[in-house]
């Protein structure tokens, strides 16, 4: 038997006994942490792909685990929450843009130069649209931005910057609804609302957060929508800069002038004189994921009404078309285990408030999952206090502060600062946030829909204050964006999980403090 399968029947083992074996308020148990994680990135779940066989047995893991810990299941007599989703993979044989202008034609390469998709689960796409560059393509609520100034864009591709300014101070640390324009989930839907064909996005490392790498490949393998939600009749992709610069150039146009005059408020449209043509062909199909959720009952007879969750998705990229598996340890095979080792602690201790353990699908595919759950809620949002969000989390080493990314409440803020200090910790000042996390993780949809949301830890530039060496640990999690989203994520017994421990407790100290304290909204 191979080690990790034996650590993890161990952990259901010491588990069997259930709530209220113990009067004891028992710490976070990193062992049985190590083992969840190892399991959970081991290539026996072939990188917990959505619609894949590895994705069905991380969820059959996850709410055995739940059963195995006395958990009553969340969705009356099921640990799942079905949601419906339409899988669409390009077709690269057949598939392609063109773009044809008064000086010539420009015909970039799949993969390596542009990323395409349609927008809806449609087998057959025939491209023929104008081309026309709106800037960061925003159009703020409180009319404090607008990149369209009343231009029609209907039935034209639109070619937009990522990020809400190409240069200068990037976009604020703030979760607020408002507030997540530089997104390119946001341009996506603005698009649609104005009718347009299409969005072509031009990709760069600083602006998007990520190399062009992990845009190839998430378009290139399959990608997933909620049953119904695409836009049909029209496209969507990513260019790389160098080719954007062709593209400007065969209009006419200097692309890096123009880029950089979209940070202005006064920035016009500009029709680019260019016709993109072309076909995109996809497969297409029809498939259930779920959520995965474990329900602890409060012991107050009134504030048990009211709930607490702890959320970290199951989903990675699963087992690419070359074979490669996408493993996901630290994305977020971190997050599963430490909401896993949460329930065990909380299990022996239940809160005056209730307490939700839930696992969300498809995040890697727009925060699916969580947005499912906000619009058909297993506990009523109006009494849900908090969803506390467990994200790619510290395998560097220990640290003394800990970062926030999310929720702003003073009352919320003030219990995580109340939850630093009892863990040793301090919280990190505010920064900048120009890769858009704030935005990038399943508490986004908590928050949006007007929850107290937070992603406690959740970083992928390693600026945290290390404890010991500072800047090689500081090298070392910044080495971590050589690996996201790639085979390389994989999980290292040698990993130094001191850090990750710091992030859990303190968690498990946020939802004791927010499961017992009257009006923590």
């Amino acid at each position: 038997m191979r080690p990790v399968f034996c650590a993890a029947l161990m952990c259901m083992a010491l588990w069997g006994q259930g709530p209220g074996a113990s009067s004891q308020a028992p710490g976070v148990d990193e062992s049985a942490l190590r083992a969840h994680l190892a399991f959970l990135a081991d290539d026996v779940l072939e990188g917990r792909g959505t619609g894949q066989r590895g994705g069905e047995l991380a969820v059959r893991y996850l709410e055995t685990q739940l059963q195995v810990l006395g958990l009553a299941p969340a969705n009356g007599p099921s640990y799942r929450q079905t949601v419906k989703l339409s899988g669409i993979r390009l077709q690269e044989e057949g598939s392609g843009l063109r773009f044809e202008g008064p000086k010539g034609v420009l015909v970039p390469a799949l993969g390596s130069e542009l990323a395409v998709g349609a927008a809806a689960a449609e087998t057959s796409l025939a491209v023929d649209a104008p081309l026309i560059f709106v800037g960061h393509g925003i159009a703020a609520a409180d009319g404090s931005r607008d990149d369209y100034k009343g231009v029609d864009v209907k039935g034209r591709i639109l070619v937009m910057l990522v990020g809400d300014r190409h240069s200068g101070p990037p976009m604020p640390l703030c979760c607020q609804p408002g507030n997540f324009y530089g997104r390119w989930t946001y341009k996506f839907e603005e698009a649609r609302r104005r009718g347009a064909a299409g969005v072509l996005l031009v990709h760069t490392d600083a602006s998007a957060g990520y190399g062009w790498p992990v845009v190839r490949n998430g378009w290139t393998q399959e990608r997933f929508q909620r049953e119904g939600s695409g836009q049909s009749g029209a496209v969507q992709g990513w260019i790389t800069e160098a080719t954007a610069v062709k593209l400007f150039a065969l209009a006419g146009q200097d692309f890096r002038v123009l880029a950089a005059g979209a940070d202005a408020v006064a920035f016009q449209p500009v029709p680019l004189p260019l016709q993109a043509k072309g076909q995109v062909r996809s497969t297409v199909r029809a498939l259930e994921q779920w959520n995965v959720a474990g329900f602890l009952p409060g012991k107050h007879p009134d504030l048990r009404k009211e709930v607490v969750v702890y959320s970290a998705h199951w989903d990675h990229f699963g087992k690419g078309a070359d074979g490669a598996v996408y493993a996901g340890a630290v994305d977020n095979g971190t997050g599963c285990a430490a909401v896993l080792a949460l329930a065990q602690a909380l299990v022996h201790a239940p809160l005056e408030r209730s307490v939700m353990f839930l696992f969300p699908c498809a995040e890697e595919q727009g925060l699916i999952g969580s947005s499912a759950y906000v619009a058909a809620p297993l506990w009523p949002l109006e009494r849900t206090v908090l969803d506390i969000n467990l994200e790619s989390l510290n395998v560097v080493g220990p640290t003394r502060d800990i970062g926030l990314l999310g929720s702003s409440e003073p009352r919320m803020r003030a219990l995580c600062a109340q939850a630093a200090a009892a863990t040793g910790l301090v919280i990190s000042p505010a920064k900048a946030d120009p890769a858009g996390l704030c935005f990038r993780s399943d508490h986004f949809p908590f928050a949006k829909a007007g929850v107290p949301a937070l992603s406690p830890g959740f970083s992928l530039d390693g600026g945290w204050d290390y404890l010991g060496d500072k800047a090689a640990a500081q090298a070392k999690a910044s080495d971590f964006l050589n690996h996201y989203h790639r085979p390389t994520d994989r999980y290292h017994p040698e990993w130094n999980l001191e850090g990750l421990m710091q992030q859990v407790r303190f968690a498990l100290e946020l939802g004791r403090l927010a499961g017992t304290v009257p009006n923590p909204r």
